[in-house]
């Protein structure tokens, strides 16, 4: 899924701190860089039409706070989106604790063996898993 509005610290490449003069110089900077008189490239002219935007923004007290308000929901809402992930586990870690202590009895290298490959493979869907599906729905 796609965020509505994008963040436009990170296309302006400076912090959500930064103050007036830093957001003109890093504005000045990637204009100069991806100019369509400048740059000849065919994303050059994308690229500064979100520069505008995000300077257009940012450089503007009224609308810099209403994007900071957006941004701050729209990272609320993924964190609470990854809160969502670790109920869906919790039943397959139920049934790989039970493996592994019948494994145990049978054999404690085995048993060793399980909980490593069983700590991969959550790592893997917590982690790697969801960001290629959070790439794959953003298009990249």
């Amino acid at each position: 899924m796609e965020d509505i509005t994008p963040d436009y610290y990170d296309i302006l490449q400076v912090s959500p701190t930064a103050e007036k003069e830093v957001i003109e110089a890093a504005y000045r900077k990637l204009a100069q860089k991806y100019h369509p008189d400048i740059n000849k490239s065919p994303e050059s002219e994308e690229k500064m039409k979100r520069v505008n935007a995000a300077y257009e923004v940012l450089s503007d007290p009224v609308k810099r706070a209403a994007h900071d308000a957006t941004r701050h929901i729209a990272q609320t809402s993924k964190s609470r989106q990854f809160k969502t992930i670790l109920p869906r586990f919790m039943g397959l870690v139920t049934l790989i604790m039970v493996v592994i202590v019948v494994a145990l009895r049978l054999s404690p290298r085995l048993a060793l063996l399980l909980v490593v490959i069983s700590l991969v493979w959550l790592l893997y869907s917590l982690f790697f898993r969801n960001q290629k599906h959070e790439r794959r729905d953003k298009g990249e």
